[in-house]
C-alpha cells in the first residue's frame, strides 16, 4: 500500500516503507541531499522510538552489485531503483519531507538477507 503524504505528518511510518529524505552532510561514499530511502526498522522499534528511523537510502544507479537490491512493490519513483544496502544509517524523522509508497515483504526479506550479513546477525 503506498503510504500518504498525510499519515508520514502524523507519524504512521511502516517497514517497508519507502521516504524521501534530506540526508547529508556528505562523508565519503555517503548519499545526500533529499533522496529516497527505504525505511527497515522494525514496526516495534518504529512504534517505541518517535524520534528516529533505521533506513537504506535508495539510487537509480545500477552498479551490478547483488546487495544492491531491486525495490518492488508500490512505488511512486520513476525510475528502476536500488536499496544501497551496505549503507544503513540511522536518521532523524524530521529528515522525512515526503512518501513515495513501499517495498513487498520479498523485496524487504532481500534486503533483510545483507543488512543480516553486514552486521554479523547471523
Amino acid at each position: 500500500m503506498v503510504t500518504l503524504a498525510e499519515d508520514i505528518l502524523t507519524g504512521q511510518i511502516l517497514t517497508g516503507d519507502i521516504l524521501w529524505a534530506e540526508l547529508g552532510p556528505r562523508r565519503a561514499r555517503q548519499q545526500t541531499g533529499r533522496r529516497p530511502v527505504v525505511v527497515v526498522s522494525s514496526n516495534d522499534y518504529l512504534a517505541a522510538v518517535d524520534s528516529l528511523l533505521l533506513i537504506v537510502p535508495v539510487t537509480s544507479r545500477d552498479r551490478g552489485w547483488s546487495n544492491h537490491v531491486v525495490l518492488t512493490g508500490e512505488t511512486a519513483l520513476d525510475h528502476r531503483s536500488f536499496a544501497i544496502t551496505e549503507q544503513a544509517q540511522s536518521i532523524s524523522r524530521d529528515r522525512i519531507v515526503g512518501a513515495a509508497g513501499s517495498i513487498d515483504q520479498d523485496c524487504l526479506d532481500r534486503i533483510r538477507v545483507y543488512l543480516r550479513d553486514f552486521l554479523d546477525l547471523w
